[in-house]
């Protein structure tokens, strides 16, 4: 059975599927006013303060599951009718302040933004900068640190507050991670979404529309065989699913030998199949963007894979990962890209029985491919194959989340790095930690590794043999 990790998940996944439930039937453009209320019926509200309230957000939602604001060029927008229940003052005097002789926060705040009164320590929030010194002297930790989670898990700094207490994005800081969707409590920042776009286009008459399914499903549909969504998908109306863990092959030799070239010139290479640590190279490191790999991402890669075979088709990604819509946008291959919680809302909306299906197999890629959702899986990859073709003695970092990017990138740009081969993934954990997915947990890594385990083939090179590559372009 599917669970959600949270209340939020669950909040977004019944407008989805009232939505989805709609566009497959060609009823959703006459019942857009009446989702809001079926969604949030009513008479007594659920989570807000009144339901009023309750449906002002449904409606705000609808608008980014229609595609959010066209004049917005990034993917994900805060809602600003959810915004409001954060706290804005960042440092707080609790009640363990003891009043103590030392003062020290006091004496540590750099302008003069504390002062004691009736013994207790007390913070002028006009005055506050933020800096954290108060909080960092105090012998009794009184004083809380209570920064809005969207600000204090964005990795680029995106997020600051503005004039209404309202939560501002900084598209040009932006790198469409989605650590804030993931992480806000409210669900205040939301994705812009495809769905109905999708759900358009596998309605339409004699159009041959392909899924491309991220590994990481497997971490997210273990309740199920894991073919029985691969027969879900094509009772939805998807001519035919293919393994994105294929485009993972595909791209393996070309990022290898671009790698030895680099080394013979004495370079460092970065990934190129994160779009979000890609973005963050872009904006935060523009010294290194010759660094970044040339070669395109599995996904990219797939795309191409696809359509030199079915130049008609529309492809469609379907993964774990909000990044991949900003590189739908600046590399034109993939038609569309969906996030698993988008499908989990088709597959509801269709009434698909996942458990009453029978499996179908998915066994296209190698254990190497699939094992691309982890952290580590491109080097892991890339350094079976040189090794393969006798290179040995490379030196590869995986880097683990943003601020692992960054000190590898840091080390990199003052000439203090010496390897060979930089991977960045933005998520901890990698693909099957993205923010899209519906649970977070310490079962993720076994089932992709299982997963990876029953491929029938071996290598890259031994999935790949059955497709003639040689016109596609890698690049």
């Amino acid at each position: 059975m599917r669970k959600f990790e949270n209340q939020v998940q669950l909040i977004k996944h019944e407008l989805l599927t009232e939505v989805a439930k709609h566009a497959f039937i060609g009823t959703l453009e006459e019942n857009l006013d009446q989702i809001p209320i079926t969604v949030n019926p009513g008479p007594d509200e659920k989570y807000r303060c009144c339901i009023f309230h309750e449906r002002a957000i449904t409606t705000d939602r609808i608008k980014m599951v229609l595609g959010g604001d066209p004049e917005k060029n990034g993917i994900v927008e805060v809602l600003d009718s959810a915004c409001d229940k954060c706290p804005v003052d960042r440092y707080v005097v609790t009640e363990a302040c003891r009043g103590c002789l030392a003062h020290r926060c006091e004496n540590a705040c750099p302008v003069d933004a504390i002062s004691i009164c009736k013994g207790k320590a007390v913070i002028d929030q006009q005055k506050c900068i933020e800096c954290g010194k108060c909080k960092e002297s105090c012998p009794y930790n009184a004083i809380a640190d209570v920064m809005r989670p969207c600000r204090r898990d964005c990795p680029t700094n995106a997020i600051t507050i503005d004039h209404r207490k309202k939560a501002v994005i900084s598209y040009d800081e932006c790198i469409s991670c989605g650590a804030c969707v993931y992480n806000c409590p409210f669900g205040a920042i939301q994705e812009k979404s495809e769905i109905v776009e999708v759900i358009n286009m596998i309605r339409t008459p004699n159009q041959a529309v392909y899924a491309m399914l991220a590994p990481a499903f497997s971490a997210q549909f273990n309740y199920v065989p894991l073919g029985n969504v691969i027969t879900g998908l094509k009772l939805m109306g998807f001519r035919d699913v293919i393994e994105v863990a294929l485009g993972a092959d595909l791209i393996t030799q070309h990022e290898a030998e671009e790698l030895v070239q680099f080394k013979y010139n004495n370079k460092t290479l970065t990934s190129s199949c994160c779009p979000s640590f890609v973005e963050f190279v872009h904006k935060k490191f523009p010294e290194l963007i010759d660094n970044i790999s040339h070669t395109v991402s599995p996904m990219t890669a797939t795309a191409r894979l696809i359509k030199s075979i079915d130049p008609s088709a529309k492809v469609v990604f379907i993964g774990p990962c909000i990044g991949k819509k900003l590189e739908k946008m600046r590399v034109k291959d993939t038609d569309y890209v969906l996030t698993f919680e988008e499908l989990a809302a088709m597959i509801d909306a269709k009434s698909i029985d996942l458990n009453a299906l029978t499996p179908q197999p998915l066994d296209n890629a190698s254990y190497f491919g699939r094992k691309f959702a982890s952290t580590g899986g491109v080097s892991s990859s890339v350094n079976h194959y040189l090794e393969n073709q006798g290179v040995v003695d490379l030196k590869l970092e995986s880097c683990d989340g943003i601020e692992a990017c960054s000190k590898a990138l840091t080390l990199l740009k003052f000439n203090k790095s010496n390897v060979d081969f930089i991977e960045g993934m933005a998520c901890k954990g990698g693909c099957i930690k993205g923010p899209a997915t519906m649970h977070h947990g310490p079962k993720d890594i076994k089932a992709l590794e299982d997963y990876a385990k029953s491929a029938l083939e071996a290598t890259p090179k031994d999935a790949l043999r059955v497709f003639d590559t040689a016109s596609i372009s890698f690049i």
